[in-house]
This record gives structure tokens, C-alpha cells and sequence, in this order.
């Protein structure tokens, strides 16, 4: 003699539930993973701009050779951007980058003297 089955409606519903679990476990771990990338390659883009921009004031001050543009220009193609804007203010050297749709700005120029 069989037993009774009581839960045939219910048969396979855990199966469906560990499976929409799986998913939303996945879909969190990608949602994570893209947003660690994006933040990872700002953070890359905003040092590769501090150093053109060091590197540029170099030149200004006439510490290395070259446009200060330019020696700003040739660090950031380099590393794998383009630069947007490129100003001089008074000593200093301001430039923009841009890569993968992530954009930084960069000021760096004469070091201030103290004042007593």
C-alpha cells in the first residue's frame, strides 16, 4: 500500500526558489563588479591626471623640456586617455582628462613659499 501524498501541489518548489536565489545572488555579485571597475578606473584616470599635470608644471617652471601642454599631452596618451582641456593660470597647469566616459581634473604648479 502507498502512503498518502499530502503536498503535490508543492512538489518542485524549492527547486524554483534555490534557482531565483542563484540568480539574485549572481545579478548582486555583477551589479558589485561593474560598480568596483567603474570606481577602479576613476580612481586610475584622477592619478594618471595628477601626474600630467605634474609633469606639465615640470615644464612651465622649466624643470624638463618641452610645451607644458604637450608633456601633459604625450603622459596621458600613454596611459590610454585623451586630455580635454589644457590651461596655464598664472603658474599653474589645469588639465581635464577623459577615458571610458570617466572624466578628472588636475591643478599642480609652483610649490608655495611659506610666509612668515
Amino acid at each position: 500500500m502507498r502512503p498518502p501524498t499530502r503536498f503535490v501541489e508543492e512538489s518542485g518548489a524549492g527547486v524554483v526558489l534555490a534557482l531565483a536565489l542563484i540568480a539574485a545572488i549572481v545579478g548582486l555579485a555583477a551589479l558589485l563588479i561593474s560598480s568596483s571597475n567603474r570606481l577602479l578606473n576613476q580612481v586610475r584616470l584622477a592619478a594618471l591626471a595628477d601626474n600630467a599635470s605634474l609633469a606639465g608644471a615640470d615644464a612651465l617652471r622649466g624643470l624638463i623640456s618641452g610645451a607644458p601642454c604637450d608633456v601633459a599631452r604625450q603622459l596621458v596618451l600613454s596611459g590610454g586617455a585623451r586630455i580635454l582641456s589644457c590651461s596655464i593660470i598664472d603658474t599653474d597647469l589645469l588639465i581635464k582628462v577623459e577615458s571610458e566616459g570617466a572624466v578628472a581634473m588636475a591643478r599642480a604648479g609652483e610649490p608655495e613659499t611659506p610666509q612668515n
